[in-house]
């Protein structure tokens, strides 16, 4: 038996003699995420555990890093060589990084996981760069309007479908102990991601930022404020912090995305979801994560977790419990109805990303809100600054 134990012997003996494998030492992995709230806590830890619970080889733990750290955390990481394996990343995020070199090409698993075939055409553009692939698609999703059903009904108020019936029902809800709208506009990609679709709804183009319809959406949005319709606080505000603001009561309608439902039927209120009032059209900007393998990492364990997420029914359970969409067009029919409206505009949604110059322009469109508020700077100052940046 000594002997046995000193070779490093791979079986031991049962209660009845029988030889027993020893159990295996998997290799160890680590991803990095921003979920904060409780659902998309639980969601993660279920996920990882699952994936545990079917591969023989490997393990995978999940760690938190803050959103507005992310990008600082990896420069870090990649400094100090201490990057995890897999990250959970803001698909906006992605064309950058995979300029940059830090994520794996997993190429070759295009055809198993039918990225081309089975997923939004839109997202594409998150995860391929010059024809190679650097990441799955895991989720998506995009902005409506939130309303409180029992106070628009009291106020004999319809959900506005148009700038004009929205500007007039913000004001007429605003009472000074309560907006009549918020959103949020705090600087980076979330404000980015708010704005952004006022400015496509006036009529202009995800390549074309700071033409005349630019300028109109940030008088629009400015109108709203100095009436007293809207918070000026919306430039310090976060999208949780807007639905934490509608739940309790501050804001009768808010701008925000899916992710915000488990808040909202937690606190038990009555409310509905409509598309975002349209001036000339109505569009917004698709949001959502990717996963990605980070290049001299465990490549070969992380390929086989990207092929757990991306199964149908992994997929589906992860999205439906963390109140966003799956990506993969065949998983689109949510039994939620409050999802359908989300989902019926991931048709005419477009990247951000598109446009070469977004990682400068999503913090100036943050902060011309904020330059506006000041009186800094008027609508048409903000947006010649976007334009010049964008035809740079």
């Amino acid at each position: 038996m000594l002997l046995l134990l000193l070779s490093g012997a791979v079986v031991v003996c049962g209660r009845n003699g029988q030889q027993i494998p020893e159990e295996t030492v998997k290799e160890q992995m680590v991803i990095w995420c921003y979920y904060e709230t409780d659902a998309q806590r639980q969601a993660m830890d279920d996920l990882t555990a699952g994936f545990n619970a079917v591969s023989e080889q490997y393990a995978i733990r999940w760690e938190y890093v803050p959103m507005t750290d992310f990008s600082k955390r990896l420069s870090m990481g990649y400094t100090e060589n201490s990057l995890p394996d897999l990250v959970l990343m803001d698909n906006p995020d992605m064309p950058y990084y995979m300029k940059t070199g830090m994520l794996a090409d997993i190429t070759d698993l295009e055809n198993q996981l039918r990225i081309r075939e089975d997923y939004y055409s839109v997202l594409l553009g998150t995860v391929y760069d010059e024809g190679k692939l650097y990441g799955l698609p895991l989720n998506c999703n995009n902005v409506a309007l939130f309303y409180r059903k029992d106070i628009l009904r009291e106020a004999g108020i319809e959900p506005p479908t148009d700038w004009e019936s929205f500007a007039k029902a913000v004001n007429r809800l605003s009472n000074g102990e309560q907006y009549g709208f918020l959103m949020s506009a705090i600087s980076g990609e979330q404000g980015a991601f708010q704005i952004m679709p006022w400015i496509l709804s006036a009529g202009e183009d995800i390549h074309g930022i700071g033409g005349e319809s630019t300028v109109r959406s940030y008088e629009y949005l400015y109108d709203l404020i100095i009436s007293g319709g809207m918070d000026a606080n919306c430039i310090n505000y976060s999208q949780n912090d807007v639905a934490r603001k509608f739940i309790s009561g501050d804001t009768v309608m808010m701008e925000n995305g899916p992710w915000t439902l488990p808040m909202l039927e937690e606190a038990g209120i009555s409310y509905g979801i409509v598309p975002l009032p349209a001036d000339g059209k109505q569009q917004v900007v698709v949001g959502g994560e990717n996963i990605c393998v980070l290049r001299g990492k465990n490549t070969e364990g992380a390929k086989e977790f990207i092929k757990y997420c991306a199964a149908d029914d992994v997929m589906k359970d992860f999205c439906t419990r963390t109140s966003v969409l799956p990506t993969k067009m065949t998983l689109g029919d949510s039994e939620n109805e409050k999802m359908q409206v989300f989902r019926r505009q991931m048709a005419s949604a477009v990247l951000r990303t598109e446009n070469k110059h977004w990682n400068v322009l999503r913090d100036r469109l943050s902060e011309g809100m904020y330059e506006m508020l000041s009186a800094e700077k008027t609508a048409s100052q903000v947006a010649d600054e976007l334009s010049e940046i964008n035809i740079k």
